[in-house]
Parts: C-alpha cells; structure tokens; sequence
C-alpha cells in the first residue's frame, strides 16, 4: 500500500459487522443464485458461501464474481487504489484460535503492470488490526518500513515479518489509529508463465506474528485479494479454496526467527495518535511535537544539527521516497478553498544532489497529493521549502502536511516549521 494507502471498506459492510450479522464459514447472508455476475462499482455480497467485495476510490475496474467456489476474476486500469477479494466475513467474537485452522490453497493468473499485491488481507477488532499476508507483488514490495521484527518458514517459503501503524485514517470502525501486520515472502514464488499456486497456511502466519509480540484480536475478515494502486492489471483466480475449521493447535511445523532489538527498536517508538495541528512555528526544541513517520521512515530529534536553536527532526530509514515525516492537520484551522502560509528548512547529506518537496496530502474521493514547494538541495547545505500563499484545495479532507524527497532515499533533517495565515500583500 503506497503511501500508506488505505482501502475504505463500505459503510454497509462496516454496519453488518458491528450488528453481528454475518456469521463465521457458513455465512447467513442470504446467497444470490449460482451464477457469474459483473461488478464495476463498489459492492459486498456473498454467493456460494464466500463473501465477496470490490472497493476502489476511482477508475475503471471489472470485478467477475464466479457462481460457484470463491473464484473470481478482476481487472483494473486509471485507479488511485482499488482491491478485489473473496473469502469469509465474520461477526467479530471469535479468535483464530476458536475458528480452527485456516489455509487457502490458490492458484492465480496475476498479471500487474505497476504497484499491486496478491494477498490474504483482513481485519481483526480488539484489538483493530488490518493485516497481509503478501504472496506477490507488481513493482513495490510492501510495506516499505526500515526494518523487519523477523521471519517465518512456513509452506516452503520464507517471510518477513513487518508491523506499522495508520495514523488517523479511514478504518471498519471509522477514523482511527490501528496497526498493520505484515507478512511479506522474501522472494515471489516461481511461476509457469504468468500463473501462481500454491498454499497459504493463514494460522501458521498468525502463529508466527504472536511471537513477534503482535497479538490480533476478534475476526472480521478473511480474504483472498487482488489489490491495485495507481497502476492497471488483470488477474483471474481460478482456485481459492478457503479451509477454516477443525481443532486448532499451535503450529510445530514453522521456523520462526524473532529479531528482539527490532522489537525493542520499535517498542521505544511513539504509534500514539498525533493531535491535529492548527498554526504553528516548530522548532523541536521540545521533542518530534506532533511530527510522525510517513511510511517506513522512521523521525527522532537530532541535537548536532539545527537550522536554528539546538534541534531538528531527523528523518531515516526511507525505503522509498515518499516516506518522510508529516504532521496532521486541524480542519478548525485550515479551510478548502483559503489561502496558507508554509515553509520549512531542510538539510540532506547523500554526497550528492537531492530534490526534496513540501507536499499536502488530502482525502476528496480517495488520497490526493498536491506539491506546495519543491526545490534542489545540495548535500549538506540547508534550503527553506515555502509557499506563502498556498490554497487548500477544494473538497479536502484529513489534510497531512508532508516532507519527502523525490529522487532520493536520503536520510534528511527538518527545522523551523510553519505554518500560518497567508502573508498580507
């Protein structure tokens, strides 16, 4: 999920979980006829068993929705972020453990041109997780945090085992701060032309990430997914076979490696919910204040360099460039369609060259990105990114005020932020 992407599940599904209305494997919502239907707008149904739901935020996207099983076929094009999935819904009051043992035996025809994932996705509530279970990728391979926390062997494949956190972002239970776990195999698995198969031992993963100290909570979801980000594709998933059930046991049959200085790397690292900013002038004299990661970035205070005063903001462990740093802010204070002023000092030291960029992130029918200021920057000299008279754009909503840097994965340091009423004049 590019720059922290985020799926919005339906109001409608939202509503059916929390009223407990669909019911673990076998599903109560009442099943449509057994045979195929195409979707091209939003839509959650279920139809022989499996639950099935296409979300996307705009763009062109056909969803074919197989009579029978959980196969379906998808394709995608001019889409910010659309997703495609099959499998279960659940009502929230059972753990993995009380459903049993879950796998997926697939076989897919994944075809992407671009940012896109082959996955089994889903959400927990107590407490509110989103996860992935990554079997393949298009051109990025997620999710982009500086450093693993370990990994498991598991059906043949090894993986690595990633947690971040969603800042104030759309969730099954509205705007919220959750967390995301991540398994992400280490390598594709080998292909015959452009057809995958194979064995997604689901429990085994979640096994695997109770180790690491991530514990999910009551299951919602549980599905097979095809998901695209500002790119196109097709793919036809000609097996989804869904096992849940059975006595659950933990699994002995995994090789799992816990990584405990990640661990405690990212224990000491503040996930708390950054309150919404209205004006300001920052210089971190006083700790990150209100500044957070963006993506796999990590941000801490620096004390050996400053524009002014004796702190800055050290940004680092990009892994692409869109991470950075940023920082919410307050829709009290800033009004679509008026006028801003914002500016910050930024320093690399790549050696070489760097572009970096002062960008408002936004929501108005899915993510949106506006650039505010953008220049070169010379390693070890400090430039200010300014805009004096900056306009909101119209309809936006959940605005982040961001620092990355376009060509670069440099580590960088921010000082003196603001941001203010427009300049008189």
């Amino acid at each position: 999920m590019r720059k922290g992407i985020f799926k919005k599940l339906s109001v409608a599904t939202a509503v059916v979980c929390i009223m407990g209305i669909l019911t673990s494997c076998s599903g109560s919502s009442k099943e449509k006829a057994a045979e195929p239907q195409v979707f091209t707008e939003n839509i959650t149904g279920n139809q022989d068993g499996y639950d099935y739901e296409l979300w996307k935020d705009n763009g062109d996207t056909t969803f074919n929705v197989d009579g029978k099983g959980g196969t379906f076929s998808c394709e995608w094009s001019n889409i910010n972020n659309a997703l495609f999935r099959r499998g279960k819904k659940y009502d929230c009051t059972l753990t993995y453990q009380e459903l049993g043992n879950i796998s997926i035996d697939y076989g897919v025809d994944y075809q992407p041109d671009g940012n896109s994932y082959m996955c089994v996705y889903g959400w927990t509530r107590e407490p509110l997780i989103e996860y992935y279970i990554i079997e393949s990728w298009g051109s990025w391979r997620p999710p982009g945090a500086p450093f693993a926390l370990g990994t498991v062997t598991v059906d043949g494949a090894t993986y690595d085992i990633y947690k971040t956190t969603r800042y104030e972002q759309p969730s099954i239970d509205g705007t919220q701060t959750f967390d995301q776990y991540w398994s992400v195999r280490q390598l594709k698995p080998q292909a015959e032309g452009t057809k995958l198969e194979g064995t997604i031992s689901i429990s085994k993963h979640f096994d695997a990430w109770k180790k690491c100290g991530l514990e999910l909570g009551k299951m919602y979801e549980i599905a097979l997914t095809i998901e695209g980000y500002q790119s196109q594709g097709k793919a036809t998933v000609y097996k989804n076979d869904l096992k849940v059930g059975g006595t659950y046991s933990e699994a002995d049959d995994i090789e799992v490696t816990v990584d405990e200085k990640a661990i405690e790397k990212l224990g000491n690292t503040d996930t708390s919910a950054p309150t919404a900013a209205g004006f300001f002038e920052i210089g971190f004299e006083e700790g990150t204040q209100g500044w957070i990661p963006r993506g796999g970035s990590m941000v801490s205070v620096d004390e050996e360099n400053a524009a002014e005063g004796k702190q800055s903001l050290f940004v680092s462990g990009r892994t692409d460039y869109w991470n950075g740093a940023t920082i919410l802010l307050s829709a009290d204070t800033y009004k679509p369609g008026e006028a801003y002023k914002f500016s910050a000092k930024v320093m690399q030291n790549s050696g070489k060259d760097a572009t970096m960029k002062l960008t408002m992130q936004y929501e108005n029918d899915g993510e949106k990105y506006d650039e505010i200021a953008l220049l070169p920057a010379k390693s070890g000299e400090w430039i200010t990114l300014e805009n004096p008279a900056y306009v909101i754009p119209d309809g936006a909503e959940n605005l982040q005020l961001y620092v990355e840097s376009t060509d670069s994965l440099t580590d960088f340091y921010v000082d003196e932020v603001v941001a203010a009423e427009k300049e008189a004049g």
